[in-house]
């Protein structure tokens, strides 16, 4: 058949709605909230070919969907860009083949509408590509004789009455052409006719007696209660539950609307009010409602974007009932159809100027008087809606079916539900619309709780999709959240006087091809939910003695690991391989890391490098120190693995790692709280055993000097100051290799390292050579020398994400200057024992010195000038991630040097040397150590610094066979 080919028009003003969408979209790029979609269920024979003909040439007939932006003194205007109908294609797919086609055709789509528009190329003009498509669609076979025909919008381009007419043209289009009609001539009004009906309104009378209206309705500032009784950003993702009310119900629900001379519609709306003047107590309820806006001529004809948002107000006490309740809905309806054209962000920006989001916090009603059933050519075709919008709180969309039952889709916000807390939202709304129909004259106060829906219950839709099941209660632990004494780890950084914000860990794994958005989202919220330091954030105050520090855990609502949606980024990769794959991970990995600020509790972000279906992805993990160290990543990840399978799976148990398995909710229980160790600590500072190691590490803390040559007077630097070089070197059974820390490296390293022999040849080495370098060495120490030691706590609480690192002093004995074997094994055995001999692992040292109020000054001036030794273990593959592994070391390499060339990203060198050694857990082949060499610049020159580092390296490297004897001190 042929298409039409109209000639673009020209450049047209933005309705006041494209307007306010597209501010919204600009100030959150990556907020996929305004991508709408429904599917059309068709079970019958269905002509494929001539479906796509039908979408491409009703398409064609709407050129006010397909434009670019351009900027133009000083305004924004839509420029049609011609559609190219000729070669547009249906995609196709099939699902057959999976357990529920339908879900996982859902799934698809779901993935779509978590990809926001390139806005760089919906502004770009003369590059010679074209602008980000604002709809879509395809057609998936869920079956034999049993297609879903998806179609996907941005409100940018239109909304959901647009959409209605979009999707009636389609099925018009369609049945002409089987049955060999002739095609009725198109429907549709050009987008002009929107504008123009805006440009006459604005300047008219009934402007102003709109605003006049509005501002005597809200002029006395009414409380916006939100639901809930709290608010929380919008979120692009959202939980539905799915109510369908049987034709008993329904007709009761109309039976009640017609006796109050009101419709179905506002009867939902009356329920909704009195849910929420019961739950929180308002007697003046505020809810929002989604009004179409089209009210001149012409505009019911354009499918374009005009909707609009608007608040209804209304009266609610115990004394009243229902149907008093109904008789005012009924008129604060009329009067809202009646001045539907003003702007709702106009409104709360005028009247609520504070409100800079320009959103209603209370329940958002979308009550569609749209068809849910359309002719395919005698194949019915039942519309379902997948996203109507962003949800701030609760939206509750309402639909009537054509046999009379009712539909209605509770929406909620991930920040403020989990699936048993919409579930159970949904049974007490539901509930109560049944009661309050069935005794609409009694007061309010008379009526007893709201039954409990028993249609709630799993089932399948017409479409095979599965109505959300609430989680079990099970034995869950309530949500740990409120105020923690200060950790160790913020105490040092507190202590440390350098800035923190930059101070993070990370990990990069790669992950199976064809992740989820949705899903990785919604799966680490629920990882941010059950780890309380995912939602730790710091705060600090000043005085006359100083900033004082503290910490609290955020509750789920207010965490941004939980509710932020920049928490998550998804990054198309492309064909990006090797050197250029690392850098755009370095790019990214910088970006997200800049992000953190643990002041704010934005401690935790992801990114999700998305190559295709045809290669595995890498997900990057960036954790602010306070809340994770490298231990923890052993932990997160085989959680979030779990969690995300759980979740595409339908939302069931998620299995974490740790020993039995069980879901994370219940090892959360099976495991000590953050809460409950942190008292511990506290407990065991200021016990007995931990003051009997007082002298102990008293002779290791007091103040000392380095040992400088002779020469000019050095000054050693300062934290602020920071000054330092670095560079990395590595050991590999009896071969060393150097490299300075912006190189890559291929090679791999043994899984499985003995960590414990290596640092035994380390220290033994830094005593060897600190033997002829006086400035590893503290002044007036006596023998041996003092290292500052720091790892992961292994007694750390099982199953939990934290920083949870020990740092102690530990005196290293002099072994010598001879390397014979014998000598070697002696002064091996000697730095073993002093590990050995160090009193509980080194914890109570953290302990005395910042858990202990008596403890503390005696510990302060403690050894910060000494040699720092660090372990970390790069993580390998886990069993409670399946399909997840490390990422290649030559990506992991140029991920650390990028964020080490971070101001503020490492912390300050506050003595002559640093070494961060490596061990790598990960599976590729070829044994190998990695060590990290940082020096003072004021202490060290370039030059001494890499003969330095050099000779120990060596030495270490010498030292490893012999530091595997079995017989030395554990």
């Amino acid at each position: 058949m042929s298409h039409a080919t109209l000639t673009p028009a020209p450049p047209q003003e933005l309705t006041a709605a494209q307007a306010h969408v597209l501010s919204a979209q600009r100030t959150d790029p990556h907020h996929a909230g305004y991508n709408v979609g429904q599917y059309i269920e068709l079970i019958g024979p269905v002509d494929v070919d001539a479906l796509q003909d039908a979408l491409r040439h009703t398409l064609a007939e709407a050129p006010g969907l397909h434009f670019r932006i351009r900027e133009e003194g000083g305004r924004l205007l839509q420029e049609p860009v011609p559609f190219d109908a000729a070669h547009w294609r249906l995609p196709r797919l099939d699902t057959t083949g999976a357990a529920d086609p339908t879900s996982a055709a859902v799934e698809l789509v779901r993935e779509q509408l978590a990809c926001p528009p390139r806005l760089d190329l919906l502004f770009a003009a003369g590059t010679g590509t074209g602008p980000p498509a604002l709809t879509g669609a395809v057609l998936v076979r869920v079956g034999a004789q049993h297609h879903l025909l998806f179609q996907y919008f941005h409100q940018l381009a239109v909304d959901g009455y647009g959409v209605a007419l979009l999707t009636r043209r389609i099925a018009e289009v369609y049945t002409a052409v089987l049955r060999g009609t002739p095609l009725p001539d198109s429907p549709f009004a050009p987008v002009s006719t929107l504008v123009d009906a805006e440009s006459r309104y604005t300047a008219s009378a009934q402007y102003a007696r709109d605003r006049a209206h509005w501002a005597a309705r809200y002029g006395d500032g009414p409380q916006l209660t939100p639901v809930r009784g709290r608010s929380a950003p919008p979120s692009d993702t959202a939980l539905r539950r799915t109510v369908v009310l049987d034709r008993q119900t329904a007709a009761a629900v109309v039976t009640t609307a017609r006796a109050s001379r009101c419709t179905w519609a506002e009867t939902i709306a009356a329920t909704v009010a009195v849910q929420l003047h019961r739950e929180t107590g308002t007697r003046d309820v505020v809810l929002a409602m989604y009004a179409m806006a089209r009210t001149a001529p012409g505009t019911l004809r354009v499918p374009g974007m005009t909707v609009n948002v608007l608040p209804v107000r209304v009266a609610v006490g115990d004394e009243d009932t229902f149907a008093t309740v109904l008789e005012r809905i009924a008129a604060e309806f009329t009067a809202v159809r009646t001045h539907q054209r003003f702007r709702g962000e106009e409104i709360v920006g005028e009247l609520w100027p504070g409100r800079m989001d320009a959103h209603w916090p209370g329940p958002l009603l979308n009550l569609r008087p749209f068809d849910t059933e359309v002719d395919f050519a005698g194949v019915p075709g039942h519309i379902v809606t997948l996203a109507s919008g962003p949800v701030d709180g609760l939206s509750i969309s309402a639909v009537r079916y054509a046999d009379g039952r009712l539909r209605l889709d509770f929406d909620g916000n991930p920040a403020l539900y989990d699936a048993q807390g919409l579930a159970e939202q949904a049974e007490q709304c539901v509930g109560l619309l049944r009661q309050l129909c069935r005794e609409p004259g009694r007061a309010l106060s008379a009526l007893r709780a709201p039954d409990v829906v028993e249609t709630i219950a799993p089932r399948r839709s017409r479409a095979g999709l599965s109505v959300a099941k609430s989680p079990p209660s099970g034995n869950v632990a309530p949500e740990e959240a409120g105020g923690l004494p200060l950790l160790p780890v913020a105490h040092r950084l507190r202590e440390s006087g350098a800035p923190v914000e930059r101070r993070q860990e990370s990990a990069l794994w790669e992950v199976p091809a064809g992740l989820s958005a949705v899903v990785l989202r919604r799966a680490v919220a629920r990882l941010a939910r059950a780890h309380p330091a995912l939602r730790l954030t710091l705060h600090r105050l000043g005085g006359a003695a100083g900033e004082v520090w503290t910490q609290e855990v955020l509750p789920s609502a207010l965490a941004p690991a939980v509710i932020d949606t920049e928490t998550v980024r998804r990054v198309v990769t492309g064909r990006a391989r090797g050197a250029q794959l690392s850098a755009l991970i370095a790019g990214e990995a910088r970006r997200a890391a800049l992000a953190l600020d643990p002041w704010t509790g934005t401690v935790l972000r992801l990114v999700w490098f998305d190559a295709g279906p045809g290669g595995p992805g890498r997900l990057l993990l960036i954790a602010h120190v306070t809340v994770a160290d490298d231990a923890s990543w052993q932990v997160i990840v085989p959680e979030l693995a779990a969690s995300y399978q759980a979740l595409l799976g339908g939302g069931g148990p998620i299995h974490g790692s740790g020993g039995g398995g069980g879901s994370v909710e219940a090892n959360r229980t099976a495991s000590e709280g953050l809460h409950s160790w942190t008292r511990r600590l506290l407990a065991e500072a200021n016990g007995p055993e931990r003051m009997a190691e007082l002298p102990e590490w008293s002779a290791l803390s007091a103040r000392r000097g380095i040992a400088l040559p002779p020469g000019p007077a050095h000054s050693f630097p300062t934290a602020a100051e920071g000054c330092h070089d670095e560079l990395t070197t590595y050991v590999s059974d009896g071969s060393t290799g150097t490299k300075t820390s912006t190189d890559t490296d291929t090679d791999g390293a043994r899984r499985g390292a003995d960590a414990h022999g290596l640092e035994v040849a380390v220290l033994t080495a830094l005593a060897v050579v600190s033997g002829d370098e006086p400035r590893l060495r503290g002044g007036g120490l006596g023998p041996g020398l003092v290292v500052e030691r720091e790892f992961s706590d292994p007694a750390r609480p099982t199953r939990m994400a934290g920083g949870f690192g020990v740092v102690h002093p530990v005196r290293i004995p002099s072994p010598g200057a001879s390397l014979t074997r014998e000598a070697v094994g002696q002064a091996l055995s000697r730095t073993a024992g002093a590990l050995a001999s160090v009193p509980d692992g080194g914890r109570g040292h953290q302990q005395l010195l910042h858990l202990n109020a008596q403890t503390a000054s005696l510990l302060a001036d403690g050894a910060r000038d000494v040699v720092r030794v660090v372990h970390r273990v790069r993580p390998g593959p886990t069993a409670g991630a399946v399909d997840w592994r490390p990422a290649p070391i030559s990506e992991c390499a140029a991920l650390r040097a990028a964020l080490a060339a971070l101001p503020g990203a490492e912390p300050p060198v506050t003595g002559p040397l640093e070494l961060t050694v490596v061990i790598n857990g990960g599976s590729d082949p070829g044994p190998r150590a990695e060590l990290r060499w940082r020096w003072a610049a004021h202490v060290f020159s370039e030059e001494e610094a890499r003969r330095l580092t050099a000779e120990l390296t060596e030495l270490i490297t010498h030292f490893l066979p012999f530091s595997a004897d079995p017989a030395l001190p554990a």
